[in-house]
């Protein structure tokens, strides 16, 4: 909206002349330090970044009415592929890229041929993004701004990773990684479309003696091996067979499976072959020794594995159904046992699920897979199945045994007979680097890893979690399995923007690994840039970050003033740790555990942050928000078409904090709508005619207003902003309307005054924009300046307060009958039981109920059983402002009589009458004056 954007953009120079962000220490404050996950400069921002950097600042301009002294600075990522995949998507003519930039960006031709660069794009992206944040209304601190390729930032993470090194984090192995074959370099979550994490699973393989070739067969279960008795291969696939460099032995796989394969292990393809012509070939089970046949099966995936399977029919369900094609007998050999399936599971699965597609049989199959591993054990009689020479062993150490303990011995056993190996899988594949090539394992010899697996590291990261408050709390538990699970990372890739490896500088440090504990540079970014990079070595960093050192020495040493080097270690020292650190929920899988990792094993546990805030994603049209869906909606673009604070309110406030949001053109007029309406009613409302006088409704209205500052200080607090939202664009609107018509268009100035005063603080916040604008027609002074409001402002009487109160609750109980009619009343009537004994009973229900006394202690303090109940069920379901009211006591009549008025137009009747259901002479209609009690009265409507 036009409106909105026009006053935001007035209010931003404003605050920008004002430098009202700029946070410098001040130790008469107590501090708070708010950070952001910062965005890859790769596409403008979306709403989906929009959520996150809103909530923060939020959050962030609260604490600064509270009185804190806040920083909340910004930067940008420029390391990783996904910038360089952008690049070269771009160099190649890709059409969904571009046509992406032109139709959803609107970015010119002209200007996207350019991308082509990746500095040139980096830095395009990083002014068109502080633009938006600034457009945003966020109050980050400028000066602190810097990029991943700045060089005071790599020599700070350089730094690092020799602290790493020296405690002995880093290390130097062979180890299967996540790799794209095109870019040659390994990948992780933010490498990848999707931004899907590779997870790397370790295969067991068998070899099957042919006459002149071996079938290397693939499985993750090879203690059934005993009751394979056929191989399958696709016929329609091309096999290959190859020759493996390190043995020279022959092996027959899938075409595909050689391509995926030849990043593992050293392998020469002889020649190609479909597999129809390798049907009817005989192999030999090495542990059984019996002859099995090469067959053909529909359900062999070629991509999957080798390519090669072991046919176990009596426990694999698609090994038994691709035998029972073929139309021929076969042997069927049980292997396991287990109390939850028979001597044949594979056919019961298959009886059970009426099904022979293997999509629909997956979570059968899964099933059968994890309740014979976890409740499962080895037949006896697999000792006959085996030659004499291997009977001990098996007797021994599988048959009997448990499966999960006799898998290793089956393993051990394949391994003794020169038959077993492994090989890699991307278990939750197709992944798709972002250059579009298919991700593989390949094994490096020499990879450098962050050893996440280290035991004495590993439990300091899960001790620290004790210290740290995290939002939603349920993640807590989420993040702790997921650091307990860790394994060693590789972080480091041959090409593109970024850090160069402090001891390899053909190696950069990748995107998840050089943004760990950057939060920290943040604090000296705009001092330190001013620095020759040459003295800004390790003994600099140990200082100003740890503490360590003599400032006199270094200082003479360095050449940089002791003053000056002793500011930045106090500022260091003033800031950190970090007191809310926000993202969004999806790095929860990498950026917070490698986070809290660094910190831990950089700076202490101590320094890690005290509090973690994890928002949900944005959904627009139904579905989350992702390119694949064509559904990316730019930042920049929803406040243009809806005003900045609108937007503000759209991204952040109409859902709990870990629910996704959905946005949508309907949503975000409607908000624009109200919040048009309430500038428009703030500018009204102190123009209306005063009365002198302070009236019951001028109480009521300041004492509840009074009660909402309690309740939306809580709320944002603990980022309950869909509260505070409601509580503040809706109720206080509505609220004040029914003022106005309580108070017969006339207001009381100074109580008004006072009461805008504290709703226009209460929106600052959240549209920080409109909320300037209405101060202004109030004082000259800046909002964004002032204290949050607190109770003490405003008058406060709990009488006037809870007599209003009991108005509306009447209005809400009748409401709630007329949701229910099929036609609209014309007629209300109200009987009202004033009798004092009835009352008492329910006051001291209400008491009863608070000090949490049983119901059978409250009948025998009655005397009356029947009462008692009633007294308790009543009061039970009273809200707590009219269990207030029963405390102090009122005349239920007097109130609704003498608004009367307030009530007809409220109700939109033509009618209301009030009686008194203890008056004899009162009409009982319809039985309701029989049934009326104090606080519930009887309604009739017709």
């Amino acid at each position: 909206m036009d409106f909105l954007n026009e006053i935001a953009s007035k209010w931003q120079k404003v605050w920008d002349s004002e430098r009202v962000y700029e946070a410098d220490v001040d130790r008469t404050k107590e501090k708070k330090f708010i950070t952001v996950a910062f965005p890859y400069t790769n596409s403008p921002l979306h709403i989906g970044h929009g959520r996150t950097y809103i909530t923060a600042d939020i959050y962030a301009r609260y604490l600064r009415m509270k009185g804190y002294n806040v920083l909340f600075p910004f930067a940008f990522q420029f390391t990783g592929t996904p910038i360089l995949s952008i690049a070269d998507a771009v160099k190649r003519g890709d059409e969904e890229i571009i046509s992406t930039f032109t139709n959803v960006y609107q970015i010119p031709i002209g200007v996207i041929s350019k991308f082509s660069d990746p500095s040139y794009l980096s830095a395009y992206f990083k002014e068109d993004m502080r633009n938006t944040a600034l457009t945003l209304g966020l109050s980050i601190d400028r000066r602190r701004e810097f990029t991943t390729i700045d060089p005071a930032f790599e020599r700070f993470v350089q730094w690092q990773y020799k602290r790493l090194q020296e405690i002995g984090y880093i290390k130097k192995e062979k180890a299967p990684v996540a790799y794209c074959p095109v870019d040659e370099f390994p990948v992780g979550m933010h490498d990848t479309r999707g931004d899907i994490e590779p997870e790397i699973i370790d295969l067991d393989v068998i070899y099957f003696q042919g006459e002149k070739l071996l079938f290397l067969t693939a499985t993750s279960r090879p203690e059934t091996i005993f009751g394979a008795v056929a191989i399958l291969i696709n016929p329609d696939s091309d096999y290959s067979i190859v020759v493996d460099n390190k043995n020279g032995k022959r092996l027959v796989m899938s075409t595909e499976a050689f391509k995926k394969l030849s990043f593992q292990m050293s392998l020469t393809e002889e020649e190609r072959k479909k597999g129809g012509e390798l049907i009817g070939l005989n192999v030999t089970n090495p542990v059984t020794l019996k002859k099995l046949t090469v067959l053909p099966s529909k359900y062999v995936e070629s991509k999957q594995g080798t390519g090669v399977v072991m046919a176990v029919p009596a426990h694999e369900p698609l090994h038994y159904l691709a035998l029972s094609e073929l139309k021929e007998s076969f042997e069927i050999v049980p292997v396991i046992k287990s109390e939850d399936y028979g001597d044949f599971p594979a056919m019961e699965v298959l009886e059970t699920a009426q099904t022979t597609s293997a999509q629909e049989l997956k979570d059968y199959i899964d099933t059968l897979y994890r309740i014979e591993f976890h409740k499962g054990s080895i037949r006896d009689e697999v000792v006959d199945l085996v030659p004499d020479y291997m009977k001990q062993f098996v007797g021994e150490r599988i048959a009997g045994k448990s499966v999960r303990e006799a898998r290793s011995s089956v393993v051990e056993l394949l391994r003794n007979l020169g038959v077993h190996g492994n090989i890699y899988e991307i278990i939750n594949g197709p992944v798709y680097c972002r250059c579009g090539a298919e991700v593989v394992v390949k094994v490096f010899d020499d990879q450098w890893f962050i050893d996440y697996s280290n035991s004495t590291w590993k439990s300091s990261v899960l001790k620290s979690l004790d210290k740290i408050e995290i939002l939603p709390q349920d993640a807590k538990r989420e993040i702790s399995k997921i650091i307990f699970n860790m394994k060693p990372r590789p972080f480091t890739r041959s090409r593109g923007l970024g850090v160069r490896l402090p001891w390899d500088d053909r190696q950069i440090i990748d995107s998840l690994s050089d943004s760990t504990i950057y939060t920290v540079f943040y604090i000296v970014a705009n001092k330190v840039k001013s620095y020759p990079t040459s003295i800004l070595n390790e003994r600099f960093w140990d200082y100003v970050v740890l503490g360590r050192g003599d400032s006199s020495q270094l200082s003479r040493e360095l050449g940089i003033p002791k003053e000056q080097l002793e500011e930045l270690r106090m500022e260091v020292e003033y800031w950190y740790p970090v007191d809310s650190r926000h993202s969004g929920r999806d790095l929860v899988q990498n950026h917070i555990p490698y986070y809290l990792y660094h910190h831990v094993g950089v700076l202490g546990e101590d320094k890690v942050p005290k509090r973690i805030v994890l928002n949900g994603f944005i959904r627009v049209g139904g579905k989350k928000m992702s390119k694949s869906f064509g559904n990316v909606y730019p930042l920049n673009k929803a406040i243009r078409e809806y005003g900045v604070d609108t937007v503000r309110l759209a991204l952040t406030s109409t859902s709990s904090l870990s629910d996704d949001i959905e946005f949508s053109p309907n949503i975000a007029k409607s908000i624009g709508e109200q919040l048009k309406h309430i500038h428009d009613f703030i500018e009204n409302l102190i123009k209306l005619q005063s009365v002198n006088e302070i009236r019951k409704v001028d109480l009521w209205i300041s004492s509840l207003i009074s009660e909402y500052i309690d309740l939306i200080d809580n709320c944002l607090s603990n980022l309950d902003l869909r509260t505070a939202y409601k509580t503040i664009y809706y109720d206080i609107y509505e609220d004040l309307k029914d003022y106005l018509e309580l108070g017969n268009g006339k207001i009381n100035s100074d109580i008004i005054k006072n009461v805008i005063s504290v709703w226009i603080r209460l929106m600052a916040p959240f549209t920080p924009h409109l909320a300037e604008e209405l101060w202004h027609k109030l004082d000259n002074s800046l909002v964004v300046r002032q204290r949050f409001p607190s109770k003490g402002e405003l008058q406060y009487d709990k009488r006037a307060l809870l007599e209003i109160e009991y108005l509306r609750y009447t209005i809400d109980l009748i409401n709630s009958m007329k949701s229910k009619m099929s036609k609209e009343p014309e007629t209300v009537i109200i009987y009202v039981n004033e009798d004092n004994t009835q009352r008492d009973l329910i006051r001291k229900a209400i008491e009863s109920l608070k000090e949490r006394k049983s119901l059978p202690d409250f009948e025998k303090e009655v005397g009356d059983r029947e009462m008692a109940r009633l007294a308790y069920e009543i009061a039970g379901d009273l809200p707590d402002k009219i269990k207030n009211l029963a405390e102090i006591g009122i005349n239920e009549s007097e109130i609704l009589t003498s608004n009367a008025q307030f009530l007809l137009n409220k109700l939109d009747v033509k009618e209301i009458y009030i009686y008194n259901s203890k008056d004899p002479s009162t009409p009982d209609i319809k039985g309701k004056k029989s049934i009326a009690l104090p606080y519930k009265p009887g309604i009739i409507l017709t």
